[in-house]
């Protein structure tokens, strides 16, 4: 038997063969090697169709790491799919990379419509405004921050260009196409596509049909066609020798490979998501409908006083359902009798079938809660911090807009408002017919809220990563309210935080 402590690298194999392989380590006595050497695809599929699929062993389905690219979705689908903790994504930026106005979501059945001249030129005034906008502010922030000489033409170029897309992204609507990759596993894939076969957008159910073809089919292979071409050739050759080392080649070496082919194909819809967001649509209109939106709000609202968690969980519940502030449903659910509490939990349990967890929201009982009204660019870059309880809710013009700094300095304030003006007139006459698709026009300048709770580890590891000199000077600035709101409750704890206020422009060369 051998002893000798052995660490390896594994590459190569199929995504379901390393899983099995992984798996059998709590199957067996041998090295993964001798499990490798004798795993297929064929045997592979066996393993898992008996003990992922047949008896719920989810675990194994963890080892299976997919990769997929997404070309062309639109931002507001991005979101969604993003939506997923237990994955990494990588994503086309606002902030470094222009988009074209030729690169838009076409929704098929809001283009059908009456709304589809009304959707194609707010989509024309949104990117004329984005363009200009961006012109401006190049010009602006030229003259403000000369050249150093100590920094290169190219670096002063790409500087003053992303500061310049900070304010102009504003103005981008949601529906504008972008590209990402993310790396997940199977068990979590599975989950990621049952949430998106659910959503009422279209683009985003079909985008998870979509997802599960690429990881059940062939996936894309750089170095495969190249490999396959010599191969051809060396079987085509003269000598027999090579022919058959070539025949022998082709046969061990799997060149086209797919990513999980067993483990997601059986991929329904999530139903109860579905139901559990009507459930919870007709309970906020039941006990939320006589509060009004407060004509004021502000962008952060650290909720620092103690929640006992049936009040937290309703109230959380009741979040997502509503465009109330998380303070004002707080209220009200205190108000409610223990009864109607109850109610509104069985109500959303009920909905819960044989093999599905409580959702996001039963997440109660611990950590800081910030409830955040933030421009809808913000709100894509502080997503990223999956570790933290997000609870969303959806995106409209109701609770008005944002206008980035430095944009009436540079003569861009008039350019700005025509632009909002455009998407507010087609998201009143679009949301009446299509709720789900006006969101498509809201430009990312409007504010959209989103309940974060978090431990405080997550919450140093935010407020100090979000408030380096070189992020958005937005997100910066909710990080430091959040700062100081924690800091006015807890400063003994606010003293080892690493952050300081943010200033723009003394700082606007650093990254």
């Amino acid at each position: 038997m051998n002893t000798q402590r052995e660490i390896f690298g594994i590459m190569g194999l199929p995504p379901e063969v390393l899983a099995v392989a992984m798996a059998k380590y709590s199957r067996s006595k041998e090295s993964i090697k001798v499990t490798i050497d004798d795993l297929t695809e064929e045997k592979s599929a066996k393993f898992h169709e008996k003990w992922v699929l047949g008896y719920g062993d989810a675990s194994v389905a963890d080892m299976a790491l997919i990769a997929i690219a997404l070309e062309n979705v639109s931002i507001l689908a991005s979101k969604a799919i993003q939506d997923n903790r237990l994955a990494s994504y990588q994503e086309k930026s606002t902030r470094y990379v222009g988009f074209e106005p030729d690169r838009v979501f076409q929704p098929a059945n809001l283009l059908k419509s009456a709304y589809g001249p009304l959707y194609q030129e707010t989509m024309r005034t949104l990117f004329g405004a984005y363009e200009q906008v961006l012109g401006l502010m190049k010009g602006l922030y030229t003259r403000m921050h000369p050249k150093t000489s100590e920094m290169t033409d190219a670096l002063y170029e790409a500087r003053i260009t992303a500061r310049s897309l900070d304010v102009a992204r504003y103005l981008l609507p949601p529906a504008t196409l972008t590209n990402f990759g993310m790396i997940m596993s199977a068990r979590s894939l599975r989950h990621c596509i049952s949430k998106l076969k659910a959503s009422p957008l279209p683009e985003i159910r079909e985008i998870g049909a979509e997802i599960q073809k690429a990881a059940v089919e062939y996936s894309y292979h750089p170095r495969a066609a190249k490999a396959n071409d010599l191969l051809a050739q060396l079987l085509n050759h003269q000598d027999a020798k090579v022919k058959a080392i070539a025949a022998a080649i082709k046969q061990v070496v799997a060149l086209n490979i797919k990513g999980a082919p067993t483990l997601v194909k059986h991929t329904e819809p999530k139903e109860y998501l579905v139901k559990k967001s009507a459930v919870l649509s007709k309970l906020a209109s039941k006990y939320l409908t006589k509060v009004k939106l407060a004509k004021s709000e502000p962008r952060v609202d650290f909720m620092a006083e103690y929640l006992d968690p049936e009040i937290e969980l309703v109230a959380t519940l009741l979040y997502g359902a509503s465009k109330l502030s998380f303070r004002q449903i707080v209220k009200c659910v205190l108000g409610l009798k223990s009864s109607q509490r109850q109610e509104i939990i069985e109500n959303v349990q009920a909905e819960r079938g044989p093999h599905d967890w409580p959702s996001r929201e039963f997440e109660v009982g611990q950590g800081f809660i910030f409830d955040l009204l933030m421009d809808y660019g913000s709100f894509r870059d502080l997503q990223r911090h999956r570790l933290t309880t997000q609870i969303n809710q959806a995106l409209t013009i109701d609770h008005g807009f944002e206008y980035p700094r430095d944009l009436k300095e540079a003569g861009g304030q008039a350019i700005f408002e025509k632009g909002v003006a455009a998407s507010q007139k087609a998201y009143r006459k679009i949301v009446k017919d299509f709720p789900h698709e006006a969101r498509y026009v809201v430009a990312m300048g409007f504010r959209k809220r989103t309940l974060f709770k978090m431990n405080l580890r997550e919450l140093f590891h935010i407020l100090e990563l979000r408030s380096k000199p070189g992020g958005h000077f937005s997100y910066r600035d909710i990080c430091w309210q959040m700062y100081e709101q924690f800091k006015s409750r807890h400063s003994v704890l606010a003293q080892s935080f690493r952050i300081k206020k943010m200033d723009y422009h003394n700082e606007f060369f650093m990254r």
